[in-house]
């Protein structure tokens, strides 16, 4: 009985698991876009699962805050926010810099050879012209650097930031591109690694961090201005 009851969890565990990594595909594609009512039925329809697992799956994007609840009425994808945007990448600048002493105590062979292979993902990905690749193997590199410093509990913060990134603001970073001068901080950043300097570590990653985050947050601004000049041709001030 004990082992039936287990096996029951574990395949409703799954479940929740699968609906959960699917409903995270369907944000990051945009095919769920904020401020979009979420209907149960035609996610767990697509996802291929019941409407018990994909209750669950949105309880868990709503514990990250991706998606809210309202009472008598569902779960809807948050709006983006220039503030949260903001606040994320502030916190990043903080967070991934004052990992450097411990990134520059831990770096061996192995973590630079995974990090020059995170550097040429990415790379391939700037080349290809792939936004959705770009995306995913810029954030990888800079865990991969995080990964260095073994500080678990900052890792993970660093982590969910990312994954607020990815599901609620993929669609508005795809949209304003690359810097063109990304691909040569990564460099600059992996040689200062490579020759174990902490001073000049710091300083290219705070750079390139700024210039990222100034690159993004007038970005966005920019993106804003223009959606509300887009409602007022839809619908003109009488």
């Amino acid at each position: 009985m004990s082992e039936k009851r287990s096996g029951k969890k574990k395949e409703k565990t799954d479940l929740a698991q699968k609906a959960y990594q699917g409903i995270r595909q369907m944000l990051f594609y945009n095919e769920i876009i904020p401020g979009q009512k979420i209907k149960y039925q035609d996610l767990a329809d697509k996802i291929g699962v019941s409407i018990t697992p994909v209750i669950h799956a949105l309880k868990w994007l709503e514990f990250k805050n991706i998606v809210t609840h309202e009472h008598n009425r569902g779960y809807f994808v948050k709006e983006v926010s220039l503030k949260e945007v903001t606040e994320i990448y502030d916190t990043r600048l903080l967070l991934e810099v004052s990992l450097v002493p411990e990134i520059i105590r831990s770096v061996n062979d192995e973590s630079l050879e995974q990090l020059k292979q995170s550097q040429e993902d990415y790379r391939a990905a700037v080349e290809e012209e792939n936004e959705y690749r770009r995306l995913m193997t810029d954030m990888q590199f800079h865990l991969c650097l995080a990964s260095i410093s073994r500080c678990r509990i900052q890792l993970k913060i660093l982590q969910d930031l990312f994954d607020t990134l990815l599901l609620k603001y993929t669609r508005n970073l795809v949209l304003l591109g690359i810097m063109d001068n990304s691909l040569t901080e990564h460099a600059t950043i992996f040689d200062s690694l490579e020759d174990r300097d902490a001073v000049g570590l710091e300083n290219v990653l705070t750079a390139h961090l700024d210039h990222v985050r100034n690159h993004i947050t007038q970005g966005f601004k920019k993106l804003f201005v223009r959606e509300k000049e887009a409602m007022v041709d839809l619908f003109p001030f009488r």
